[in-house]
């Protein structure tokens, strides 16, 4: 009996034990896991503004959801795209240009890489007057000195300014250096289709020969 009475006690006690450690549980907060826990909290309300109530389809956590909304384009995206392939379209050279281009580069060696000697440019003006003089030097430089009638067409605007040159006219182009004349050739005979050549030597040499430059 006495055994018995000792053991309903003990049962009691383990009983009262164990409801005091599931109490204990209850009411106690571990520092630390409290901050684990505020840290994943606000978190997750700064990721997606809210942290209780998310709609999983929408939620930040939803992997899919950031896979689908990342591959949509906004319109800003589209139009910038947009623009962007019809700016690449505008300056793409057409299939005329390239044709151009490689004719002057087959036919370059043909006709002495268009170069064309004072002495040659005076004997066929002679022949043949349908001749115009373009000076590709800066405005300062020709306000102080070019051939008569030449028109002034500076490299940076020779793009723009082609229509002034006239056409079905041969053209002679000088410049500070033969190199920038050439340049400028390339780009009357590739884009706009002139019959186009190098005046050598540039003032230097028309001074040399004897002809005069006016101001």
């Amino acid at each position: 009996m006495t055994s018995q009475r000792l053991l309903l006690c003990l049962m009691a006690l383990a009983c009262l034990l164990v409801q005091a450690c599931i109490a204990d549980e209850e009411t106690y907060s571990d520092p630390a896991v409290n901050e684990l826990k505020n840290q994943v909290l606000t978190e997750q309300k700064t990721t997606s503004g809210s942290y209780k109530g998310q709609p999983w389809l929408t939620s930040p956590l939803n992997d899919s959801y950031k896979k689908t909304t990342s591959a949509v384009a906004t319109p800003v995206q589209v139009a910038a795209a947009a623009a962007a392939s019809a700016s690449s379209a505008n300056t793409a050279p057409s299939g005329n240009s390239l044709a151009e281009a490689d004719s002057f580069l087959k036919g370059a060696a043909a006709n002495g890489f268009y170069l064309l000697s004072v002495s040659n440019y005076l004997t066929s003006v002679q022949a043949d007057p349908a001749w115009v003089v373009v000076d590709v030097r800066s405005a300062d430089a020709y306000a102080q000195g070019h051939i008569q009638n030449a028109l002034n067409a500076p490299m940076e605007n020779l793009v723009s300014q082609m229509g002034l040159i006239p056409a079905g006219k041969k053209v002679a182009v000088y410049g500070d250096f033969d190199a920038n004349a050439a340049f400028a050739v390339e780009a009357l005979r590739v884009f706009a289709g002139r019959d186009a050549y190098v005046l050598q030597g540039g003032l230097p040499a028309w001074q040399a020969a004897g002809m005069q430059v006016v101001a």
